[in-house]
């Protein structure tokens, strides 16, 4: 392997060299007949040796999609790579010729077209007719539905270009998608409906130029978490050194941004410390404030001066490896604009949260995230659901398989409560070094699966991905072929 110390070329994370179709899949246990559809998952799969192993970073891997296809409860597995600029760069290169961007290792070279990398490797949807690839540094790139072929960039019929966050989200009530791009400390803020057209679009300073990977939405807001992690500035960028550090200070610690979505009007509320959010899980309104719901871990990035001192050969994913990520809840007042409740949900470690998608944007009861309870150095150990209302958390562990994806809730046909549904992860056995889908019963969530699909190639640990209903899949192809 090119770096055995390096957690993130090793085990469910080392590289899988092989676009792949599988048929007839073996399954253990029964497939539910009503899921039609496929379960879209991106992966971190770097197809060439990075120039600097060591200082190789996860979120660096060039984007592999897997898709799993399942109907009348039988499964095939498809992989393709996203064949980006950058991509077809090194592959007729024959190397690697950009480095990390977050651990930097080789300065930005110019003369190369494009000059930095877009690894479209952080999540996936289908969108306007369109399966489309989101890495926040750049436009989404469009892929076929069913064989996976990259056609090029996404650009909402020519109405937005540069970046575009990778944690979009669905109103559930008419499949808008609500949006953003940060530019430096300028963030844009866009809504468009869906097919693909905008409608509205606001813009505003957020003071710095933070990393801002997630945000949440309510039917009248969308709500930014600024944080201490901030871009290094494009000097460092250039020199191929580190590209984000944890600086408290010069941010004044953690912020709320919340943006009126009709106005455009910003209202900016203290954190109470300095604290970086992950990923969340969703937020609602109740009366003149917003209920929060994420995941918070005390520090995200390098200290300027560790970053200044990386030595030769040094592994770079010393404090991304430390890191720990808990569930956490925040309650913003509107009329006083102050955070006035935040508080820790439980002691269950994790993070990649995810909600029934169908009470986006409003009240939910029950979230689901993978566990990283520390009992192996191959960060995620099992899955939670968390009731909100009882204040209950049950786990899955699982004697056999480690490493599990984000859980995606796919809701049962004529649902009769929130948890009534599938949850779908991927895992990776350590004894075939494959990768095998999991299917739970979501109201017996601590039961065995009630499906087992072993995917006969692996899927590198990857972020996100979601469930496609097979009417909407073989609508898009429908639309596409006209």
């Amino acid at each position: 392997m090119w770096d055995e110390n390096n957690r993130s070329l090793n085990g469910p994370f080392e590289p899988w060299h092989q676009e792949a179709d599988t048929f007839d899949l073996e399954v253990v246990g029964k497939i539910p007949l009503e899921l039609n559809g496929a379960l879209y998952r991106t992966s971190s799969n770097p197809h060439v040796q990075p120039p600097h192993p060591n200082r190789y970073h996860w979120f660096d891997g060039d984007g592999m999609i897997y898709g799993v296809f399942l109907r009348d409860g039988r499964a095939h597995a498809s992989s393709r790579w996203v064949r980006t600029a950058a991509f077809k760069v090194e592959e007729e290169n024959g190397k690697a010729v950009y480095g990390s961007i977050l651990n930097g290792g080789v300065p930005v070279d110019f003369s190369l077209d494009p000059p930095m990398k877009n690894p479209a490797n952080t999540h996936v949807t289908l969108f306007d007719d369109r399966l489309l690839v989101f890495t926040e540094v750049d436009l989404p790139h469009e892929l076929h539905p069913t064989t996976l072929e990259t056609r090029g960039q996404y650009d909402y019929h020519g109405d937005v270009s540069g970046p575009v966050t990778a944690h979009w989200k669905t109103d559930p009530r008419n499949g808008d998608m609500l949006f953003y791009g940060v530019s430096g400390s300028t963030l844009t803020w866009y809504h468009a409906n869906s097919h693909g057209k905008l409608l509205d679009s606001h813009q505003f300073d957020m003071g710095v130029a933070c990393f801002l990977h997630d945000f949440v939405a309510t039917e009248d807001y969308a709500v930014f978490m600024i944080t201490p992690t901030l871009f290094t500035g494009p000097e460092d960028l250039m020199a191929g050194k580190p590209s984000v550090v944890w600086d408290p200070e010069t941010s004044n610690g953690t912020r709320f941004a919340v943006l009126d979505r009709h106005s455009g009007a910003v209202t900016f509320i203290d954190g109470g410390g300095a604290y970086s959010g992950t990923h969340f899980y969703n937020a609602y309104q109740e009366g003149s404030s917003i209920v929060i719901d994420g995941h918070r871990t005390d520090r995200w990035g390098w200290l300027s001066e560790e970053s200044a001192a990386i030595a030769p050969g040094q592994d770079c994913n010393e404090w991304f490896d430390s890191m720990v990520a808990k569930p956490w809840r925040w309650v913003l007042d509107l009329s006083s604009q102050r955070l006035t409740r935040d508080y820790q949900i439980n002691d269950v470690v994790g993070e990649f949260p995810r909600i029934n998608d169908e009470y986006a944007l409003r009240k939910h009861r029950f979230g689901y995230y993978a566990t990283t309870q520390g009992t192996d150095r191959w960060l995620t150990d099992g899955l939670a659901k968390h009731d909100y209302q009882g204040d209950l958390t049950a786990t899955i562990p699982n004697a056999e398989l480690v490493s599990p994806s984000e859980p995606v809730f796919v809701p049962r046909d004529n649902a009769t409560s929130e948890d009534d549904g599938w949850m779908m992860s991927l895992w990776w056995n350590p004894f075939t070094r494959l990768t095998e889908m999991l299917i739970h019963d979501a109201l017996h969530f601590d039961a065995e699966p009630v499906a087992r699909i072993k995917l006969n190639q692996r899927v590198p640990m990857g972020f996100h991905g979601n469930w496609i209903d097979g009417a909407a899949i073989e609508a898009a192809v429908s639309s596409q072929t006209v």
